[in-house]
């Protein structure tokens, strides 16, 4: 009977958790003795050096993480690459939709007819995008970790971050560059990653909406896809080919290296490797934690966001007009929905909850097969689910706080906006004049802003909504007092309430509000303060900060070291394995094959598709706006007129499918073959393969590409774009 246990054991233990073909996002300074044999063994023609190395030109100075000015400046949201040595960069338009839309003006639709510069001087200046280029990465645990034995707590969290701040002088100082040290494995592996971080980038090219977001919503994160998600920026820096600050003199950036494009095209079990900045995945979370993300936190952000997405598309429907002001929100919202739904039934699917207690099991049995493994690790499982138990809950709320209250109607943040010129003249310290004038301007151009894209009667019936799911779906002591007062002074209309707040709100009132903060304010700021909606507004500030974002921060402070050592025992009971850690914002590589699927009974995909699909959607969906098709699109359909960028059979391919293992953050990845040459942009996952966060799945888990030879296609034949032409290099 005990050989019977021990072979059930081992069995489990080398059956669970096992990395699967195609799967992981792997660091490229591990990628030679991890991975290398068996992509070289998929087809990779490319050696270990010409993808990652620090002593020669390699494919990671070609890769570009894209990222926003503000405190985290290194934290990326989308990924692109350099295509020539002049600093041109393609990615994903729905990476830089913002920027388009905020250049485009009824007279000048952008969005509708494309940006186009014909040269240099006509590039635009996207305003608070920079872009980070990886200049090496190494693994730092042992600096970081150094002097940390026998601490705990906030003095061992001291004490990194003390490292870490040495670690960052040393490498940084007096050489225009960034460094983050990012944590692996719950804090048991800390990788360091050197940036040269470009702060002038600007608009080269976007094809119009009805390419780079044909399908719209209805198509997205499905197959087969018909998108041209795809866009071109470029780099400037000083005459030194420095990074600098936007300024009329600075020159484009000479790359160390760029992507060669290929035209001839994928095949089915072709190699393709992705490499970008992948954001995050949790591939080790535990099975209680998991059930909670998907089963509670995700249910409720579904359900929140399909409210909103609902009063959206009705006000849209009765005023096309607000299609130009609402088409990035619509789309930033509907795109977490559905990943958000897609998971909740690939985990439900894949049974992974069950998967991931068996997996736990196993640990247990393993832990207590040693008396050494016992005294480490012995309660490690169980401390974590006490803890876990309070955690959820806090989590839960942080999302109702987001999704319901600060991200629910646009007027919550902007009445928060507010908060500091109330402290002003509140505040126990006199402040001076100068300042409160100067924040008053500061308001006054953030209130044009709000004002210029901003539809009242949508965010009131926003605000009614989200109103109802956070009364109803937060437990008392998460609800506001001001929230509380309100409901029952309208003896529970949410609907009158909403209006008469809205109505009656000095905040809805673009001119009454300017007025305000143009005046001297010689009665003080009871205008403001007095204000029920304001009231309301900031007590659900309060309420986050006093009530959730404290205990929250409290548990996670108490999950971490538990966490730590859990991943450390699976770590040892795994250690014949190679594991990837999941997705941080840093520089990962993902490879596999080009290859279709079959992701539901009797639904088999094809991994590619031409404009014969796409020609198709638009006959059959005439009225439908995201299903058109500009003219001479259709028109050069009609002539079979696709150039050398035909394939065999004289078709255009336009899309195609792959098994890298991808997430957000991808968006925007160059997405190369077996030689390094660049044959499509990453954009998208197919919907039923969206849980691989979690767990990813060989056998639906696909990411979506943009084919490589359809976007030059737009740009000479539909746009028609010559002007890239010269630097780009096609083999």
């Amino acid at each position: 009977m005990c050989r019977t246990i021990l072979l059930g054991l081992i069995v489990l233990m080398v059956t669970v958790g096992r990395v699967k073909a195609d799967e992981g996002m792997w660091l490229p300074i591990l990628l030679k003795e991890q991975k290398f044999a068996e992509m070289r063994k998929k087809g990779l023609k490319l050696s270990a050096e010409e993808i990652y190395s620090v002593n020669q030109a390699c494919l990671k100075d070609a890769i570009i993480g894209l990222v926003t000015e503000g405190p985290d400046n290194l934290r990326s949201f989308c990924s692109a690459s350099f295509v020539s040595d002049q600093g041109l960069l393609i990615t994903n338009f729905h990476c830089i939709m913002s920027y388009i839309e905020r250049f485009s003006t009824p007279e000048n639709d952008f969005l509708k007819y494309g940006y186009w510069a014909s040269k240099k001087e006509e590039e635009s200046l996207c305003r608070g995008l920079m872009v980070k280029q990886l200049i090496r990465m190494e693994d730092v645990t042992d600096r970081i970790m150094e002097g940390t034995e026998g601490l705990s707590g906030a003095e061992y969290s001291r004490k990194i971050d003390e490292n870490g701040k040495k670690l960052a002088e040393e490498v940084t100082k007096g050489k225009n560059l960034e460094m983050r040290v990012q944590s692996l494995f719950a804090n048991n592996q800390y990788i360091m990653s050197v940036y040269r971080l470009f702060k002038d980038v600007r608009m080269v090219a976007a094809p119009p909406m009805s390419i780079s977001k044909f399908g719209g919503l209805s198509d997205n994160w499905s197959w087969p896809r018909h998108t041209g998600d795809f866009a071109f920026l470029r780099v400037y820096v000083n005459e030194k080919n420095e990074p600098k600050a936007y300024n009329q003199k600075n020159v484009p950036y000479k790359t160390t290296n760029y992507l060669k494009i290929s035209l001839k095209g994928v095949k089915e079990n072709d190699f393709a490797m992705v490499l970008g900045y992948p954001a995050s995945t949790k591939q080790y979370v535990p099975s209680f934690g998991l059930e909670a993300i998907v089963e509670k936190q995700n249910a409720a952000k579904v359900r929140i966001r399909g409210e909103k997405l609902a009063i959206l598309k009705q006000e849209m429907e009765a005023d096309p007009g607000l299609r130009l002001r609402y088409s990035t929100r619509i789309s930033s919202i509907s795109n977490s929905y559905l990943k958000w739904k897609g998971e909740i039934q690939g985990v439900r699917r894949m049974n992974l909850v069950e998967e991931k207690k068996r997996e736990e099991k196993a640990f247990q049995q393993w832990v207590e097969a040693s008396p050494e493994r016992k005294a480490k690790y012995g309660t490690v499982l169980e401390d974590m689910r006490e803890v876990y138990k309070e955690l959820s809950e806090y989590n839960l709320a942080n999302d109702y706080f987001s999704e319901a209250g600060l991200n629910g109607a646009e007027i919550v943040p902007f009445i928060g906006k507010f908060e500091k010129l109330v402290a002003m003249y509140n505040g126990r310290k006199p402040v001076k004049e100068a300042s409160q004038r100067n924040e008053s301007k500061r308001l006054i151009g953030l209130t044009k802003q709000f004002f210029g894209n901003w539809s009242y009667e949508i965010d009131r019936k926003t605000f009614r909504n989200m109103l109802v799911r956070y009364y109803e779906g937060m437990p008392m002591k998460f609800h506001t007092e001001v929230m509380e007062k309100i409901i029952k002074q309208y003896g529970g209309d949410i609907e009158k309430l909403s209006q008469d707040l809205f109505a009656n709100s000095i905040f809805t009132k673009q001119q009454g509000l300017l007025d305000f903060l143009e005046s001297d304010k010689a009665d003080g700021i009871k205008v403001i303060t007095e204000d029920p909606l304001y009231q309301l507004s900031i007590n659900y500030y309060r309420v986050f900060v006093e009530r959730i974002s404290r205990q929250r921060g409290a548990w996670q402070v108490k999950m971490l070291p538990l966490y730590k050592i859990f991943q450390e025992g699976m770590l040892e009971m795994k250690r014949d394995q190679v594991l990837y850690p999941d997705a941080n914002g840093s520089l990962r590589v993902s490879y596999g094959t080009v290859r279709g699927c079959e992701p539901e009974d009797g639904l088999s995909y094809r991994y590619y598709t031409t404009m014969d699909g796409m020609y198709d959607k638009y006959l059959n969906n005439p009225d439908d706006l995201e299903y058109f098709l500009p003219k001479k699109m259709r028109e050069l359909y009609q002539k079979q007129d696709y150039g050398r960028y035909a394939d065999k059979e004289g078709r255009l391919r336009v899309c195609f499918l792959t098994d890298a293992h991808t997430t957000s953050g991808n968006s925007g990845s160059a997405v190369v073959n077996a030689k390094g040459e660049l044959v499509g942009i990453n954009f998208d996952r197919l919907w039923q393969g969206v849980a691989s966060d979690f767990c990813y799945d060989e056998n639906i888990c696909r990411n979506i590409v943009v084919d490589i030879r359809y976007i030059l296609f737009v740009l000479e034949k539909y746009a028609p774009f010559s002007y890239v032409f010269d630097e780009i290099r096609i083999e």
